[in-house]
């Protein structure tokens, strides 16, 4: 709760000017849910009402809540340009730096997406769906900015090899295609939590395939702030619908999925360019400073699988016509693929070799030696410098 009150810039004092935009984004992150809700709870209604025959009338909330995104937005920009200007650098050389980038990313990834795909267009039900992903980029970013406050805000200076002109568009591409997929991902989400219930209420689902799909979404990122809540929140959604007879019946059902497919290869289609290039970048960058392409290091190979598994996707999607469930298992791999690459992977054994350890606090960086960073007391460095 102190952290949640400190997010939102109470009880604390005196802090950095991209600190305090930080809070602004916070505030308008903590706003943004609200008026999503809210706006959720007008599409149901209207839903309802649409079901009985009525007319569906303009939701007033709709646009309240995308101002709110837009301007966290701008908000979280003029954090990162003043972090920039308090650092002397591009501000991703430490993990909370980063952590700020990638709120950044998911919310401008989500501007783009809504105004692209527009789902309100479809029908009450979709813009509830609308409302949902947005309650969900919100949370998320508002979330990673407080974990990236319980980080190292340190400045720390750029080691010789990030001293590149890569250093910038190698890591806003891929946090930009990072945010893109994450949303793809939460779409993922969606679909299967909607699968999961309308089975439970109405049948039409066996219960192997209940088990899998719980079982698929309590593995993903996230878990304890993103798919079990929202899990929950689309369980009480369709016990609301059982309860009025409202529930949408097996041809409903089915187009929902189809356009959730489309949605989510829509979703797709934007972050895999960028993570496409992000990768080319890291090589010619890699190039430059290793006189190396490609290295295999651990974290160029885990960077590789997750551009594989999305691959593999494209393949199946348009040569083994995969739709539907298969694709949106594989599509939330590919998410799951990029958690581990971005947070997980310097918890694994093979990362504490590898030379990509830069935002790791305690971490010394070994400039084009095998082996990788070693974790090292920093006053104990310091110290035997001194006596140097």
């Amino acid at each position: 709760m102190t952290a949640l009150l400190e997010s939102l810039g109470f009880g604390e004092h005196g802090l950095l000017a991209s600190m305090r935009w930080l809070r602004v984004v916070n505030v308008l992150c903590a706003t943004g849910i609200v008026l999503a809700l809210m706006s959720a709870g007008w599409h149901f209604r209207q839903f309802l009402r649409v079901a009985e025959g009525g007319e569906r009338g303009r939701n007033p909330l709709a646009g309240a809540t995308m101002a709110a995104m837009i301007a966290a937005v701008v908000a979280i920009s003029i954090s990162i340009w003043n972090r920039y200007v308090e650092v002397n650098h591009f501000p991703s050389q430490t993990m909370s730096e980063v952590l700020v980038m990638f709120s950044a990313g998911l919310l401008l990834a989500e501007v783009i997406q809504h105004f692209a795909v527009k789902l309100g267009r479809f029908g009450p039900g979709w813009a509830i769906v609308d409302d949902a992903l947005l309650f969900l980029v919100f949370s998320g970013a508002w979330a990673t900015n407080i974990y990236s406050t319980s980080l190292s805000t340190a400045q720390r200076d750029l080691p010789p090899a990030l001293q590149s002109y890569w250093f910038a568009p190698h890591l806003v591409t891929l946090i930009f295609s990072y945010g893109a997929l994450g949303i793809a991902g939460l779409v993922c989400i969606v679909f299967f939590s909607m699968r999961f219930w309308k089975g439970v209420f109405s049948g039409g689902q066996s219960k192997l395939s209940q088990v899998l799909t719980f079982g698929l979404l309590v593995c993903v990122p996230f878990v304890q702030v993103v798919t079990i809540p929202f899990f929950v929140l689309v369980g009480a959604v369709f016990g609301a619908l059982k309860l009025t007879n409202a529930l949408p019946t097996k041809a409903r059902m089915s187009e929902v999925e189809k356009v959730m497919d489309k949605v989510s290869y829509v979703r797709f289609s934007v972050g895999i360019p960028f993570l496409t290039a992000g990768l080319f970048m890291g090589a010619f960058w890699a190039q430059e400073a290793w006189a190396n392409y490609w290295g295999w290091d651990s974290k160029e190979n885990s960077a590789l699988i997750t551009w594989l598994i999305y691959v593999v996707y494209i393949h199946l999607r348009m040569l083994g016509g995969y739709r539907g469930e298969k694709a949106m298992a594989v599509l939330m791999g590919g998410a799951l693929s990029v958690f581990l690459t971005f947070q997980v992977f310097g918890y694994l054994p093979d990362s504490q070799k590898s030379l990509h350890r830069y935002t790791d606090d305690g971490v010394v960086p070994m400039e084009g030696r095998q082996g990788g960073g070693k974790v090292v007391d920093d006053s104990a460095r310091l110290d035997t410098e001194d006596e140097r």
